[in-house]
């Protein structure tokens, strides 16, 4: 019988990801309203502080999986760690992270398994008669939202980045902590990992900003991306864009803001040439103020913005970045 929600958690130097905490919380939440309870599966080569802290972020149970070969994320390696584990503890549903290696670690267990899965929810549900889960995610590039169902077990589901609220840790929750062991053998070893180079470069990080400029389609062509960079620089903002400059490699495939992309929460938010849709609205709809530049005085966009800009870019952006020169004296 299959029972339970497992959370997939990443560790990396002892720690859980913020977006591993985020989904325990949404786990412990479909769990009491399903009479179940919530395990933690955590992966890596030590696990030990981690295990302890998800207990207190709501799991019941903390199952340790630690292993050398485990530092870093390995596709078979992983992929094994899950089936064995899904053999083992039979979650009724197991959630993991939209990330890059989620997002790969999810397909492969589906297909090990040949199981249904549905990728970058947007939101998890519990149905009226509180036997099955309602899967909601954006389709139609974020037009419209479906609710999912899936026949298969354990059911599976990748959650993004702040799609829920990370729950208050708290120190006094009790809880099962368990080893369990998974041999690697030479054989899932196919890749070498000879070391990690973090991610540098002079741009701001575009999650962590205080003020965001992004583009849209509306800039036509990727050499017009100067007309936001520009008004970035001197405002001290990031650089970013909604999700089809990212898939026309305009932008890094990373920084796009968007449901399957960032969700941000800058004091300002200023997007330039973007018509609005669900898909990017889910990404940036929590910002302070959200002024927003566009020609169409319909645009979706209007409709989340404080201060709405009916105007051609390629006239107004310019001789906004001109006078904030101006005021500031550069």
């Amino acid at each position: 019988m299959y029972k339970d929600i497992m959370v997939v958690c990443f560790v990396e130097d002892g720690e859980i990801s913020s977006i591993a905490a985020e989904i325990m919380g949404r786990a412990r939440y479909i769990a009491d309203k399903l009479s179940q309870n919530v395990q933690a599966l955590l992966i890596g080569d030590d696990v030990s502080k981690a295990a302890e802290r998800v207990i207190g972020y709501g799991a019941d149970k903390a199952i340790k999986v630690e292993d050398p070969n485990l530092k870093g994320y390995r596709t078979l390696t992983f992929t094994k760690v899950l089936d064995e584990a899904i053999e083992e503890f039979k979650p009724f549903a197991v959630l993991i992270p939209a990330s890059r290696n989620g997002r790969d670690l999810g397909g492969r267990i589906s297909a090990r398994r040949n199981i249904g899965l549905v990728a970058d929810c947007s939101d998890i549900e519990v149905d009226e008669e509180k036997q099955d889960i309602k899967w909601i995610r954006p389709t139609f590039d974020g037009q419209l939202f479906s609710d999912i169902r899936i026949s298969t077990f354990p059911k599976i589901g990748t959650i993004g980045d702040s799609v829920f609220k990370s729950p208050a840790y708290d120190s006094s929750r009790k809880g099962e902590i368990v080893d369990f062991s998974v041999e690697i053998t030479q054989e899932d070893l196919l890749t070498e990992i000879l070391g990690m180079i973090k991610k540098f470069g002079s741009d701001k990080d575009v999650s962590q900003a205080s003020i965001v400029v992004a583009g849209g389609l509306g800039l036509k062509e990727p050499n017009n991306l100067y007309i936001i960079k520009d008004l970035a620089n001197v405002l001290g903002a990031a650089v970013s864009g909604s999700k089809p400059l990212a898939d026309q490699l305009w932008i890094p495939q990373d920084s796009f803001i968007g449901m399957s992309g960032l969700k941000i929460k800058p004091k300002l938010y200023i997007a330039i040439g973007i018509s609005g849709s669900a898909q990017h609205i889910q990404g940036m709809r929590d910002s302070g103020l959200i002024i927003s530049i566009n020609n169409d005085p319909k645009a979706p966009i209007f409709k989340e913005s404080h201060c709405c800009i009916v105007a051609d870019l390629f006239e107004f952006v310019p001789k906004l970045t001109a006078k904030i020169k101006e005021i500031k004296g550069l």
